[in-house]
């Protein structure tokens, strides 16, 4: 009898001590576990499913770097508008007042040609429209002499109804490479007895404009259509030497010129 005693004593304490082990380190078994981001029931749980405290995730900061061995986008050797040309005085007439002073129209007349696509135009055709660009600058400007760079966007916009223009001041030559890059054409103030052209009347105009079509990144030369010769299309100025020439002027006849102020008129398609 004493021997069935001791031994349900030791199967008593036996079962003590599993009970004390399962509850100081063991898991209930009626909870709530967290299993792939969710809250999952384990047995009959007296609480209400949590509600956070599961699925968050520490988020890690994306600290990668671009990879320097990538390439990045090359530098043309050459950029190149297709502008068509016309000199300023389409038969030679150099005499006549309208065309020896109409390289601002000239210029306008380029770029509007290039804006809707046309590759040529007849000496004849240029002539006329010329002509009615300096009726047309006459009525508003009350003069068909010089324009400013301001006044010849004005002209551009007024007579062909096409705002995608825009003047900018306090430029650099960069600032006219980065407008072509991005496939614009440029029309330019400049005081024409700086550029050294051997084709101008000398010693050159001191008030002309330049239409501005391309750029030569291996000799920096700009590439322009030049409409004050008729040796001008595609005539080409070292960079320096363009860039110091650009200087605005007045509208009006011969009006004095204070300052020197880098400017250019920039058209768009």
């Amino acid at each position: 009898m004493k021997k069935i005693f001791s031994i349900f004593v030791v199967l008593i304490l036996i079962a003590g001590l599993w009970l004390t082990i399962r509850f100081l380190f063991g898991a209930s078994e009626d909870t709530w576990i967290c299993d792939d981001g969710q809250w999952v029931k384990h047995g009959n749980p007296s609480a209400l499913m949590p509600t956070s405290g599961c699925g968050q995730q520490l988020k890690i900061p994306d600290t990668t770097t671009p990879d320097p061995t990538i390439p990045t986008a090359k530098t043309p050797d050459i950029v190149l508008l297709d502008v068509p040309f016309l000199a300023q005085a389409p038969f030679g007439q150099w005499s006549d007042a309208v065309y020896q002073n109409a390289c601002e129209e000239a210029s306008i007349l380029m770029a509007d040609l290039w804006v809707r696509g046309v590759k040529s135009i007849s000496p004849q055709e240029a002539t006329q429209d010329i002509k009615d660009l300096t009726d047309f600058e006459d009525k508003i400007f009350n003069t068909f002499y010089d324009l400013s760079t301001a006044d010849t966007a004005e002209l551009m916009k007024e007579y062909y109804n096409y705002d995608n223009v825009e003047v900018k001041t306090d430029i650099t030559a960069d600032d006219i490479i980065q407008e072509l890059l991005n496939g614009n054409i440029v029309i330019v103030p400049m005081n024409g007895q700086e550029l050294n052209n051997p084709y101008y009347t000398q010693p050159g105009p001191l008030e002309h404009k330049i239409l501005v079509k391309g750029y030569d990144f291996k000799t920096d030369e700009f590439i322009t259509n030049d409409c004050g010769t008729r040796h001008g299309e595609s005539y080409r100025y070292p960079k320096d030497v363009f860039f110091n020439a650009i200087r605005e002027y007045p509208t009006g006849y011969k009006e004095p010129i204070v300052g020197v102020t880098k400017v250019m008129m920039v058209i768009k398609k």
